[in-house]
């Protein structure tokens, strides 16, 4: 939508109806959605996490994609955990049940950070890591930044190359605009379309995983959050795309065929950059692989976690 085609009544409305509606909408606490009490105090945020799987399994941390959670692993948690990992998902800030803290503060840096501060909190030292699309961005920051708490990494269609937010950033910064675009973007209604979208292959989509996918944004402070996102900084110290070299652990590359957000062109790239990678293509899959090919990627990792 482009605001400056937009008469002014029909603006004001728009903008009147998000600023009223938001609190109806965001009726949830945290740990309303959350439902447990399995939450890390980490530099003065709140993290929502499960442990799942024997306490002395390896650890394998599973981090998220931007605008998901925790629930986006629920195949992959349970499999693991049956193949004798401890596996460890983290909402990272703004996402789930995790703080949404209202501050510029959603560095990459500072979500890796983040991370590393609650595996300490959870007694790991050492890990797998396996991340989704922003959330393979974290685990890159990581293996960047320590080296060597990481035992190897898997990066599902990781943002690897961005240095800047997106361009409609600029309009979600914006005060008013930015609290209307976030509103009507994080439409539940909207969800399913979403994730249709991002995918190419569309048997999981079911209302199940739709409603799971919809019920975090129904938590206070999401809308905020992306407006803060939107105002951080991307990356910080060491950032990801000019420090790829680093990432010397063995990494698995996981990539759909017609991924829509990242394209498989980045993967190929990617895997010329990283010293000790190895990229599979799914096809025909979008960019949601652990969705759409959730057996095909599931097998994947675990054969890889094996043998890395």
């Amino acid at each position: 939508m482009s605001w400056l085609l937009v008469p002014p009544v029909t603006a004001g409305v728009l903008i009147s109806s998000a600023l009223v509606l938001t609190p109806f909408r965001e009726y949830m606490t945290p740990r309303e959605y959350a439902g447990d009490d399995q939450f890390v105090s980490v530099k003065s945020y709140s993290l929502h996490y499960t442990d799942e799987g024997p306490r002395d399994g390896i650890p394998v941390v599973m981090l998220h994609g931007a605008t998901a959670c925790s629930f986006t692993w629920r195949h992959q948690r349970k499999a693991f955990a049956d193949a004798g990992y401890r596996v460890i998902t983290i909402d990272q800030i703004g996402h789930g049940a995790s703080d949404r803290p209202n501050a510029p503060v959603y560095t990459t840096r500072l979500q890796a950070e983040l991370i590393l501060d609650a595996m300490d909190a959870l007694g790991i030292e050492t890990a797998h890591l396996v991340g989704h699309s922003f959330g393979g961005r974290a685990a890159m920051q990581i293996a960047i930044i320590a080296p060597h708490r990481v035992l190897s990494l898997v990066a599902i269609c990781p943002e690897a190359f961005a240095t800047a937010r997106p361009s409609i950033a600029v309009l979600v910064a914006t005060p008013l605009i930015g609290q209307t675009i976030a509103f009507y973007s994080l439409a539940p209604v909207l969800v399913g379309t979403g994730l249709r979208h991002l995918s190419r292959s569309y048997d999981w989509l079911t209302s199940e995983a739709i409603a799971g996918y919809v019920r975090p944004f129904y938590v206070q402070g999401t809308i905020a959050a992306q407006i803060w996102q939107a105002r951080s900084p991307k990356d910080g110290a060491q950032p990801v795309p000019t420090h790829l070299h680093a990432i010397t652990q063995p990494t698995l590359l996981l990539w759909g065929s017609d991924d829509p957000v990242f394209p498989v062109t980045e993967g190929r790239q990617l895997s010329s950059i990283l010293p000790n990678a190895t990229l599979q293509v799914f096809d025909p899959v979008g960019h949601l692989p652990h969705e759409e090919a959730r057996d095909g990627i599931t097998t994947a990792i675990l054969n890889f976690l094996r043998h890395p």
